[in-house]
């Protein structure tokens, strides 16, 4: 209950942000640009846990595609929003128990999730003026992600040493929403008055627990925090 109580303020402080600062974007669009854009960012993902007889089981690879606004409220100064379809993986590895004719049997389970979400961030773009060319930016904010379909890949090795791999749809398992800060800095290559393109590192923090349910074999709370760091490559008009 505290953590939904705590998520349901996040998101209200995040949508208090948006709306404080909506007037301000509509005063600043007669007078200074907005900047729409793509990006295609290659990420790097991991899980961290607090449940009892769980660890984490290395660095996976996933990619995110999205469109970019940059609303300029003054000179240097943007809110970077847009929208992003984000494809995430993590490991993680603790003693489960499967069902087996006459009871169950226990062993160690070895489970990849592969996450798909659309996410909507809301960051603060800071820029510096240009050195030839290149400007150089960094941006914090929050992101919101949806969770749109989620599967596990399992690899049960029983106690009898027998090996058992099958793929799950785990959408019951895992949360609907993924709250996270957002920290990143980048360039941009000016190509003319108008296009840029930008190149940049970021990192994705996840403020809440994104698993639900319960270990089959322990009875514990599932509780893991999906975090990334991603490089975009991407163009503004």
């Amino acid at each position: 209950m505290m953590q939904m109580i705590k998520r349901t303020t996040l998101t209200v402080s995040v949508m208090n942000v948006i709306f404080m600062v909506i007037p301000v974007i509509l005063t600043a669009q007669d007078k200074l640009p907005v900047k729409l854009g793509l990006k295609v960012a290659p990420n790097m993902c991991w899980m961290n846990t607090s449940t009892k007889g769980y660890s984490y089981d290395g660095v996976n690879a996933g990619i995110t595609v999205g469109f970019v606004s940059d609303i300029y409220f003054a000179e240097r100064y943007a809110f970077s929003t847009g929208f992003n379809f984000d494809y995430y993986s993590g490991k993680l590895k603790y003693a489960d128990s499967l069902p087996v004719t006459g009871g169950k049997i226990n062993g160690v389970m070895t489970r990849k999730y592969s996450l798909f979400y659309l996410e909507i961030p809301v960051t603060v773009k800071m820029q510096t003026k240009e050195f030839g060319r290149f400007s150089f930016y960094g941006q914090i904010g929050f992101g919101t992600g949806f969770r749109l379909t989620a599967t596990a890949s399992d690899e049960f090795i029983g106690d009898d040493g027998k090996t058992t791999t099958e793929k799950n749809d785990i959408r019951d398992e895992t949360t609907l929403i993924r709250e996270s800060v957002i920290i990143g800095v980048g360039t941009e290559y000016h190509i003319d008055q108008d296009t840029r393109l930008f190149f940049g590192i970021s990192y994705s923090n996840s403020l809440n627990n994104v698993l639900t349910g319960y270990n089959s074999k322990t009875g514990l709370n599932q509780r893991a925090w999906l975090n990334f760091t991603e490089l975009s490559i991407g163009v503004l008009f």
